[in-house]
């Protein structure tokens, strides 16, 4: 049984903010057009993504560790609700510990404030300079104003000018997708379909060596919930499909909640053979039956449910049909047709999918509802970062992930100035005694303190609004925890072997 750890009072809070602070250093050196870059073992990469960088550190001293995680989540919330933000979040947070921290010690430089004071006053400034901030902002109007935004989110001109360009081509719900390229250089690939979190069900079907995918175009397409397991199941399918070779199809892609390796064996003969070929693909990982239900409307026919129908039901009315379908190991692509009757299914589908983000009270639910209705409604773009250099890719990887959701934050509710110069005016107009004050000079300060003496911030570097809220809300959250500590209890590290014989 594991060992617990149990401090209290002032010395729990030391540990925890020390192991924070140990976080947070580290963190704050990547931020800026001259941060810093760390190498890091998970996937032999380079990186100055600040999550990045917050995820892989994990301290020795357990309590440490339980502040270092602590200021980690605010991070990690500030990337799950607007992609971008996390080293912004941290440094916030980090600075306005150390201020509040003052008033909590017993040995308080400046005075004394109960916790529950303390985070009332935070709430309070909180909600007060988010205002200003929403005073602050102006909407993008312009192309370039959308280049420039993901120009500051990437450092990186040419992702600048592919991600802006793209973002403005699609619209304010347009939705961009990070991928990494074999290519020697960045490019756009606009995709009018629908883009599912998982693929062919073996790499024994790729038809494109160069790019391993799989292609199929002009084919019939079944959509179940069912798992595809044995003889019996297959014998289901092939009634549906000697309907379906009466009809002079030749293709049908099904995609189905999973497949054993029997079942894609016959697919594999059945290919083969030269009749009617059967390739099987993976139903979507994350939320499977409504982003079925998303692809029915583009491509038609009925999504069938295993928990009310079975395979013995399927008949022909049920397949829907794809233009294309690309399909890789993680993920596939598919494109519907422009008819009549598949706008009306869409527009229905995103009527439907309005309604239920209007009654979400998740605001993780709601993103990814917002995300389904732009691909619905203007299909998407998949932002490839090519580089001569694996770990130059993957590093701008890192960096464009973060881009991509950092202009369309822009593009919906507009920028104030960058670089931190937004919280700095206002960090201008509040009181000595204010908890943010000191907090809102960090951000220009980090990055005045790693650029060179003659740095210059242009007018045209902003950062979104949106972003610059989250951020601030999840960095006063994680520093109101600290503040509310009264102690830690977390389990002891198990001892290695030799620590145990007493080795060194």
């Amino acid at each position: 049984m594991l060992r617990r750890i149990v401090i209290s009072g002032v010395e729990a809070r030391k540990k925890l903010t020390d192991g924070a602070n140990k976080l947070a250093d580290a963190v704050k050196s990547t931020f800026g057009v001259y941060g810093q870059t760390w190498y890091l073992d998970k996937r032999n990469s380079i990186t100055n993504d600040g999550v990045s960088v917050a995820r892989e550190i994990v301290l020795d001293d357990e309590v440490e560790n339980r502040g270092a995680i602590a200021l980690r989540e605010a991070a990690i919330k500030t990337v799950d609700s607007v992609g971008d933000g996390t080293t912004t979040a941290i440094i916030l947070a980090q600075a306005i510990y150390q201020t509040v921290s003052k008033y909590l010690s017993k040995e308080g430089v400046i005075g004394s404030k109960t916790p529950s004071e303390v985070i009332r006053q935070i709430e309070e400034e909180r909600i007060m300079v988010t205002d200003k901030l929403e005073g602050m902002a102006e909407p993008i109007t312009t192309e370039q104003g959308l280049i420039y935004s993901a120009t500051v989110a990437t450092g990186d001109k040419e992702l600048g000018i592919l991600i802006g360009k793209a973002q403005w081509k699609l619209g304010k719900d347009g939705y961009l997708l990070a991928e990494e390229s074999a290519d020697k250089f960045s490019s756009v690939e606009y995709v009018k379909g629908i883009r599912i979190d998982n693929g062919f069900g073996t790499s024994q079907l790729v038809n494109d060596q160069e790019k391993q995918m799989l292609v199929v175009e002009d084919t019939k397409v079944l959509l179940t919930s069912h798992t595809i397991r044995d003889i019996h199941d297959w014998q289901k399918i092939m009634k549906v499909c000697e309907l379906i070779a009466k009809t002079g199809a030749t293709k049908l892609v099904i995609i189905a909640r999973a497949w054993t390796d029997d079942t894609i064996r016959f697919c594999l003969e059945n290919i083969n053979k030269g009749t009617l070929k059967i390739y099987p693909l993976n139903a979507p990982y994350t939320d499977m039956q409504e982003r079925m239900h998303d692809l029915s409307s583009i491509i038609g026919g009925n999504f069938v449910d295993s928990e009310n129908s079975t395979l013995d039901d399927v008949v022909m009315s049920d397949l829907g049909f794809a233009m294309k379908v690309v399909a890789r190991r993680y993920d596939a692509v598919v494109t519907g047709g422009d008819s009549i009757e598949s706008v009306a299914r869409v527009s229905q589908r995103c009527y439907e999918l309005e309604e239920q983000r209007r009654g979400s009270q998740s605001d993780f639910e709601k993103k990814a509802i917002t995300e389904r209705l732009a691909q619905l409604q203007d299909g998407f773009a998949l932002i490839k970062v090519g580089s001569p250099s694996d770990l130059e890719r993957k590093r701008l990887y890192d960096k464009c992930e973060d881009a991509v959701h950092a202009v369309r934050a822009a593009y919906r509710e507009g920028t104030v100035k960058g670089a931190g110069l937004a919280f700095k005016e206002i960090a201008d107009t509040l009181p000595d005694s204010a908890f943010l004050r000191r907090a809102l000079y960090s951000l220009n300060e980090q990055i005045v303190s790693s650029a060179p003496k003659d740095f210059v911030i242009e007018d045209w570097v902003r950062d979104p609004v949106l972003v610059l809220k989250v951020a601030l809300q999840n960095a006063c959250t994680a520093a109101a925890s600290f503040a509310s500590a009264g102690g830690v209890i977390t389990a002891e590290n198990p001892k290695r072997l030799d620590e145990l014989l007493g080795r060194k």
